[in-house]
């Protein structure tokens, strides 16, 4: 009876946050990560924080630093001490395909840990965030996004 349950464990859907990047698929913590660049035209950093909300992911803050080009319209403005407007933007997204760029210095961040993709991947490089329904036995044998940079694997 306890093997059954084992394996029914095994078996049960989750849902977590896949990065598919250079024909490879991390897990990435459902706490969340962030994306930084530097705008093209403002020469200043944005940052947008993201996290999973059941089966979506959801863009929680966009904090930069001047209004230009692609500065969010709407979301809830907060003041901050960092210098940096800071808006509540809490959207809700199927998948999020991001484009790494040498020229925008692009950043994945993961646990407080900024991780320098524009570096290990080719400009034009697709990192591809998603919320997949996986089997909990699939996800304890995926990398963490963070082990898989932190051991000094370039997926790419």
């Amino acid at each position: 009876m306890s093997g059954l349950f084992v394996l029914a464990a095994l078996l049960w859907p989750v849902d977590s946050i896949g990065l598919s990047v250079a024909g490879q698929t991390c897990r990435l913590p459902d706490s969340g990560f962030a994306l930084q660049w530097q705008h093209s035209v403002e020469k200043e950093d944005w940052r947008e924080d993201y996290r999973r909300s059941g089966s979506k992911l959801l863009l929680t803050r966009s904090r930069f630093k001047t209004y230009g080009a692609g500065t969010p319209s709407d979301g809830n403005l907060h003041g901050g001490s960092s210098g940096l407007v800071d808006y509540q933007v809490n959207r809700l997204l199927n998948e999020l395909d991001w484009v790494v760029s040498g020229n925008v210095q692009s950043t994945l961040w993961i646990n407080q840990q900024a991780w320098p993709v524009h570096a290990w991947f080719d400009d034009y490089t697709v990192l591809g965030f998603r919320v997949r329904r996986t089997p909990f036995g699939q996800i304890l044998l995926m990398d963490s996004c963070h082990d898989l940079f932190r051991q000094g694997h370039n997926p790419g």
